[in-house]
């Protein structure tokens, strides 16, 4: 009998523990409420932002080191002949595939649905596998048998490449600057800001004319010719290109990020008089006409250091306070007329005698 109740104690004893951790998790708060709680509680410290500001710079380095590296910014269907002629001797076309970068090009033909043969028996091994060309602006090779409209976009691709070249420079720069700045906490912080924003300018600039070079090639080749049959060219642009123009995003926000931190090490207008050039003269005129009472000729945006001005009322309410009742006032007596406005009639000159 000791044991039979031993044993359901133990059993209510389970039961009681589990039905308690049950009600616990039903008590919890789901995980993405506890994530947001958490990230609000969390102080914005110099180090967190410093980490996270980092972050978003390594993914700008990323956006711009891919691009760089690989050859999809556009991909493109162009026509080539190969080695077989029609009824009137004119050589045949099919479509090759291409994908195009800053350096390199590549060329690759997949069956598709203007091939009516089999263009495999036509074509050479070397010229059905994937090739790749570098660009014939670094090399000189002549490449007109590669490719056409491929071709004459990569012989204008040497400012677009020079250009991301340079920002995306000055991004990494900007990045080392940034470091250094926070641990010596100096000006080199502002100067990163100020870099990452001139380079992510140069980049957008540098993706702007890839866009002129491409759409200036291939608008008039994707047109319909005389017969009034489709033009066999199209175009794409790849990931690389879309990497380049969501980097602009990322980058701004690292520029605002390390301004932030800058000026974050100033909290008091004193601290910013000596960083912030004429601010301090600035400080002293607003402090005279907040003195004197004088309202300023230039509106003041709202917020801004130099903003601290009394209300219009409480300035006359001053002055009312200070000014003393018309009964009590003394009038001044009049100055004394001007001898050029006194003429010279016979009776003024006898009344000056018999005096």
């Amino acid at each position: 009998m000791t044991l039979e109740r031993r044993y359901a104690e133990m059993q209510n004893a389970r039961t009681s523990h589990r039905l308690d951790a049950n009600a616990l998790l039903a008590r919890r708060p789901p995980i993405n409420k506890r994530l947001f709680q958490a990230i609000i509680n969390a102080r914005c410290t110099d180090a967190l932002l410093w980490s996270f500001t980092s972050l978003i710079g390594i993914v700008v380095a990323c956006l711009h080191s891919i691009p760089l590296l690989t050859n999809s910014w556009v991909y493109l269907t162009e026509p080539r002949p190969f080695n077989k002629t029609n009824e009137n001797g004119e050589f045949l076309e099919t479509v090759f595939h291409y994908r195009a970068g800053y350096f390199q090009m590549c060329r690759e033909h997949i069956s598709n649905v203007y091939d009516t043969d089999d263009i495999a028996l036509y074509l050479s091994r070397k010229e059905s596998e994937l090739q790749c060309q570098w660009n014939p602006i670094f090399t000189g090779e002549d490449l007109t048998e590669f490719s056409s409209a491929t071709l004459a976009i990569e012989n204008r691709l040497a400012v677009p490449a020079l250009m991301h070249v340079i920002g995306a420079t000055m991004c990494y720069v900007a990045f080392c600057l940034g470091a250094l700045g926070h641990i010596k906490r100096n000006s080199r912080t502002l100067l990163s800001a100020i870099l990452y924003i001139c380079g992510g300018l140069v980049v957008l600039m540098g993706v702007l004319q890839f866009v002129c070079v491409v759409d200036d090639e291939l608008a008039p080749r994707m047109k319909p010719n005389a017969a009034g049959e489709p033009s066999k060219f199209t175009f794409q642009y790849g990931y690389s290109f879309f990497f380049s123009s969501l980097s602009f995003l990322p980058l701004q926000m690292c520029a605002c990020f390390h301004a932030f931190l800058y000026f974050r090490r100033y909290p008091t207008a004193i601290d910013k008089m000596k960083v912030v050039p004429g601010l301090e003269a600035k400080m002293r005129r607003a402090e005279v006409d907040n003195t004197m009472y004088i309202t300023p000729a230039e509106p003041v945006k709202r917020g801004s250091l130099c903003g601290v001005y009394p209300p219009a009322h409480s300035t006359s309410s001053k002055l009312q306070k200070s000014s003393v009742s018309p009964s009590h006032m003394q009038i001044p007596p009049p100055p004394p007329p001007r001898l050029s406005s006194i003429k010279k009639s016979p009776s003024i000159i006898f009344v000056i005698e018999n005096v």
